[in-house]
Parts: structure tokens; sequence; C-alpha cells
């Protein structure tokens, strides 16, 4: 029985990037889950400091879910706004590294602030829980930006007007 072949996807080729996006996002979500999850679960200590700093934001897990994927989204969205920018050659390649390193750059400031915050005292008492989903969320972002930073696209070659390829004079394509 002759059956049709699969469709043939080369490697480093759109499809198998694309793919591995899917999935790269498909992991994000799930990790934004377990942040929300992780956030919404203080321990007694910590469901007081909710109420006196009013973080109204992380007091049931619907509203911890929609804070989460609401940064997770909008730090995706910038991301992958470089990427389609230098793809479409609106920025260079230099200036879409610069921006994605800078922004890499801030969120690990952001990282390293939420460590020493939640080392102190008021914060320490908050449940091992709630501090490692303080500190998951600005992990995601530097993971969601570094990978927009190894997938930036690369300029594509163009070829010369005169029809050859510019190794070696008139030799067609």
């Amino acid at each position: 029985m002759v059956t049709a072949p699969e469709k043939y996807c080369p490697p480093f080729n759109n499809c198998t990037r694309m793919k591995n996006r899917f999935t790269f996002y498909l992991f994000i979500a799930a990790l934004v889950v377990l942040d929300s999850v992780l956030l919404r679960s203080p321990n007694l200590l910590g469901k007081i400091g909710l109420i006196i700093y009013k973080y109204h934001y992380l007091r049931t897990f619907p509203k911890a879910l929609l804070t989460v994927s609401l940064v997770v989204v909008i730090v995706a969205i910038i991301a992958e706004g470089v990427r389609f920018l230098v793809k479409r050659k609106a920025l260079t390649r230099m200036l879409g590294k610069a921006i994605l390193l800078g922004l890499t750059l801030l969120v690990t400031a952001a990282l390293i602030k939420t460590m020493m915050d939640f080392t102190t005292w008021s914060y320490s008492h908050t449940g091992l829980r709630f501090r490692i989903g303080a500190h998951l969320l600005p992990a995601i972002l530097i993971t969601v930006l570094v990978y927009a930073f190894i997938t930036l696209p690369q300029p594509e070659a163009d070829l010369p007007a005169d029809g050859t390829n510019g190794d070696a004079p008139n030799t067609p394509i």
C-alpha cells in the first residue's frame, strides 16, 4: 500500500521554528499557571501582608493568574515586536539585540531587587511558596527575553544588482 509522503520540513526552516516557538510559549504558559498558584498560596503572615499592603491583585487565583499573565504577555509582545521589526528590516539586528539586552538587564535588576527584598524580615516570613512565586515571575520574563534574543532573525543577504553572486566576476547565480 502506497502512502502519501509526509510534509518535508528541512532543519531551520520556518515550519520548524513555528513549532519550537509554539512549544516554548506553551511551556511559558505552564510556568505562568505555576507562578499564579505559588503567589496565591502564602502562609498566614503572608495573607495578612497581602491585606495590609493592599495587594488585591494577588488575593485570589484568578486575579493572580490575570496579573502574571498580563505581565508576561506584555513582555512577550514587546519581544515578538522587536523580532518582527528586525525581520521586516525596520530595525537593524544590532539595535534589536541592544533593546532585548537592555530589557533583559532591567528585568535581571528587578530579580535581584526581589531577591534582596524577600530576604528581609517582613517578606521572609510570607512562606516559601509565595517567595518562590515572587522569584519566578522575573525569571519567566528573563526566559522570554533571552529566547527572543537568541532567535532574533538573521539579516538576509541581498543579491547584487548585476545578477552575479559576488564571489567571482560574471558568475551566474
